[in-house]
């Protein structure tokens, strides 16, 4: 990007008239800040992601070719000065030639008796004025005001063609009179930057205006004058509001800088999460555009800081999608492979030998990432509907396999018996230990008929709730205990492999919010100063044994998922 700016550059720097280019050069100047941020926080997360030396601080590299950018920008400045110089002495130039025929003019005045001479002399006096091009600004009020004064003395001082003078004077009176109406709808222009360009180009008008008559000169202009002085106390009050605002308005945008820079510092992992900081980010866009404006140079170099960070934020996401977009690929390409394996076993006859195999593809399976989730579920129907065309064909072979259940339904009634019945000794160890033997003596048994698994769950679990309730057992034990009974049941579900995949997938995106969480908490202690800090610290430090608790609670979760 950066290599294509200073071509650009260069390309601009060919322009005969450089004044042509500033708005180019600008945009590329720009750009290139924006660039530079991105550069700079790309180099500073690569920083704080590897150890380094305590005392070690973080020093940027700029590009390759900064000094050549600086130096096409050296020469640009240098281009813009030099015509500036020229377009200086144009100015001063064009001041003396305005001078010189101001003198004249006044000489003209004073001293010429002959009318035709007079009239031709100041209708190139005013051919000259018109030739003239532009004077230094601090000029520019003193010579107009001397000429349009110069040219009423003229017409007032030069008694000549009386009927004619009268005529145009009548002329230009209706003329600023017209102006004057024109003028009052100022009052009703809301947009100040109409009302800006509105008021320069009616005091144009008016000094191009010849004189009125001498009776009406004073009140005319008063009138005129007035009008422009209560729109132009408006404009100035409109920019005394906003310079009052920038400071507040610069700190806003600063903080929202500083927003960003959090957001980057994270450790984002899951597409849900990056759904949501780019929600974040949108939301951080959009209260941009509401704050109002700041001082222009100060504006420029933290608005392209920000742009360069939400630029460098989505192109971090970009990456994730594309990478998350591979492992999906990858994990269809692998669950085709698996589907193909099943279809090739569905027909077979050798039940000891393709039982073993499709169970192992069945682990496969459960081990092999999710794919997109638009393809998840068809990929899935597909190999359990290869799986389930060989174990019906078994099903039918060894026949029904309903007695077993009902003989586990019985099974399980009467260790649910046993449960209620049994008494504790006392001693926390040995009963811990008989209670655990009562749940492996539970998964031990098979599944029973679907239309009692919800019935001898239920009592298996109050039967053991009242069990630990005796024995006062840990938090820990008693809610893993329910957890276990949890996933049973949703094994014995008729999606159960499915319910119990997507079970563990939500339990990994709560992993991944709590470890984000853990992180925040730790980020948010460095900003604690001042009165009250140790008291915040603290109570930030209990939120984060109390996460880390859950998160060691989750894994215990999902380690059980896989042992199953």
């Amino acid at each position: 990007m950066k290599d294509q700016l200073i071509e650009k550059l260069g390309e601009l720097l060919k322009a005969e008239d450089i004044m042509s280019v500033r708005e180019a050069v600008r945009d590329v100047r720009n750009d290139w800040k924006a660039e530079s941020a991105k550069e700079r926080q790309i180099q500073l997360d690569a920083f704080k992601s590897e150890e380094h030396p305590e005392g070690t601080e973080f020093v940027y590299v700029p590009h390759v070719r900064e000094d050549h950018f600086q130096e096409l920008l050296k020469s640009y400045e240098d281009r813009i000065e030099e015509q500036g110089k020229i377009l200086a002495a144009e100015r001063q130039k064009n001041f003396e030639i305005k001078s010189g025929i101001l003198q004249q003019f006044e000489e003209l005045i004073k001293g010429e008796e002959n009318i035709g001479k007079a009239f031709s002399m100041h209708k190139a006096f005013k051919e000259g004025w018109d030739t003239a091009g532009d004077v230094p600004g601090d000029k520019f009020h003193e010579l107009q005001e001397r000429w349009h004064k110069l040219n009423h003395e003229f017409y007032y001082n030069i008694n000549i063609y009386k009927e004619l003078q009268a005529h145009d004077l009548k002329i230009n009176q209706k003329k600023k009179e017209e102006l004057i109406a024109e003028a009052s709808g100022l009052a009703s222009v809301e947009n100040i930057n109409d009302l800006e360009v509105m008021l320069k180009k009616l005091h144009r008008e008016w000094m191009n205006v010849g004189p009125a008559s001498r009776e009406l000169y004073k009140e005319l202009n008063d009138t005129f004058f007035g009008i422009l002085r209560a729109a132009g106390n408006r404009i100035q009050a409109h920019y005394d509001i906003l310079h009052a605002n920038s400071e507040e308005n610069l700190s806003r945008k600063k903080v929202l800088v500083e927003k960003m820079k959090e957001i980057l510092g994270m450790e984002i992992t899951n597409t849900s999460t990056w759904n949501r900081w780019t929600d974040d980010v949108l939301k951080l866009q959009e209260e941009w555009r509401t704050i109002g404006w700041a001082r222009k140079k100060e504006n420029e170099e933290v608005w392209q800081e920000f742009r360069g960070l939400c630029d460098l934020f989505f192109s971090k996401r970009k990456e994730h999608i594309e990478q998350k977009r591979s492992v999906y690929k990858e994990n269809k390409e692998k669950k085709e492979a698996l589907i193909a394996k099943a279809k090739e076993q569905q027909d077979s006859s050798d039940w000891k030998v393709s039982t073993e195999v499709l169970k192992k593809l069945q682990v496969q399976w459960k081990e092999t990432g999710p794919a997109d989730p638009k393809e998840e579920q068809k990929l899935w129907q597909r190999f359990r509907s290869a799986c389930d065309v060989f174990f019906n064909r078994k099903k039918e072979h060894f026949g029904d396999v309903a007695g077993q259940q009902e003989e586990n339904y019985r099974l399980k009634l009467e260790l649910i018996t046993e449960i209620e019945q049994a008494s504790l000794s006392g001693n926390k160890g040995e009963d811990l230990a008989v209670l655990k033997s009562f749940s492996e003596r539970w998964y031990a048994i098979g599944f029973v008929p679907k239309d009692h698994a919800k019935e001898v769950v239920s009592r298996f679990n109050n039967a053991l709730d009242v069990k630990y309730g005796q024995l006062n057992a840990e938090r820990e034990e008693r809610e893993m205990n329910a957890f276990r009974s949890r996933l049973e049941s949703i094994r014995n579900t008729g999606s159960g492999d499915h319910a119990v995949r997507r079970e563990k997938m939500n339990l990994r995106e709560k992993l991944d919010r709590l470890f984000a969480q853990v992180k925040q908490y730790e980020n948010n202690m460095g900003f604690f100063t001042g009165k009250g800090a140790d008291a915040m610290r603290k109570e930030i430090e209990k939120k984060i044994k109390a996460t880390e608790r859950e998160i060691e609670d989750l894994k215990k979760k999902i380690e059980l998922m896989n042992a199953g």
